[in-house]
């Protein structure tokens, strides 16, 4: 019997975790994704605080781990810090991220900040994010998006659907023609849609997207179907609800990044 690939939403709050029951239906927390081959966790992309959830949503966790990193703001690695598997002494887990990832990460998941350090992990070891990298059948290939000190975007190509992922990109710049190019053709696109439309010119420059950014992104790389990520922490359910039905005038097929939503790869 061949098992399931798919990817697990586990949060997609943008900047930081809230909660209260204004944010029941799309979540609290913040940035991360499990790749799940049965009820097994094979990787993770992004750290945020949903990461620690995925026991919530019947998975455990394989005893080899990757964990891809889209960059390094702390609403994308918090939930590193308390992962059981980062402070195993028998299991394997491999960061895999832009630039200097070991750099990064043990200097901000150390004392004061943190009870203990990173770097004393002694299963975990770093990788700057290379062409492509497979996991469990599983292609998963980086592309550079917009965001202040860099970051990356991923396509993920399963056994018979493809996937991408694109946190935090401000769409709208010269980067576009990078992304569209990377993602071309996916399933599924699953695209910053941080800011309303009308804070476009107050927000230029911080690195997230508006709805309408994300429906071009969709409409220009032929996706089939676009869910909505990068949830602005200010935004109620209700919110995203109007956000959606706009966005289905344009774009049909479309959804939100809920915490349990899965999609088939």
């Amino acid at each position: 019997m061949v098992e399931d690939t798919r990817l697990v939403v586990l949060g997609s709050r943008g900047s930081i975790a809230v909660s209260g029951p204004q944010f029941v239906r799309y979540g609290g927390n913040t940035s991360s994704f499990a790749l799940a081959v049965g009820s097994r966790v094979v990787a993770f992309i992004d750290a945020g605080t949903g990461m620690v959830s995925y026991r919530f949503h019947g998975l455990h966790l394989a005893p080899s781990l990757d964990v891809f990193l889209t960059h390094y703001h702390w609403d994308h690695i918090q939930g590193l810090s308390m992962l059981d598997a980062v402070w195993a002494d028998d299991g394997r887990l491999v960061i895999h991220g832009p630039g200097d990832p070991r750099g990064a990460l043990t200097a901000v998941i150390t004392p004061p900040w943190f009870p203990v350090s990173l770097a004393e992990a002694p299963g975990v070891h770093c990788e700057t994010i290379g062409r492509s990298t497979e996991v469990s059948g599983t292609i998963v290939t980086p592309f550079e998006v917009e965001h202040p000190q860099g970051a990356v975007g991923y396509r993920i190509d399963g056994p018979t659907r493809s996937l991408a992922i694109v946190t935090d990109h401000e769409a709208g710049t010269g980067r576009d023609r990078t992304v569209a190019d990377a993602i071309r053709g996916v399933d599924v696109l699953v695209h910053d849609a941080q800011y309303a439309p009308s804070e476009s010119a107050i927000r230029r420059g911080w690195g997230h997207s508006t709805w309408e950014g994300a429906v071009t992104a969709a409409e220009t790389a032929g996706a089939g179907q676009l869910i909505l990520t990068s949830l602005d922490p200010r935004s109620t359910d209700d919110d995203v609800d109007g956000i959606v039905e706009a966005v289905r005038h344009r774009f049909p097929d479309v959804g939100v990044a809920a915490p349990g939503l899965e999609v088939r790869l």
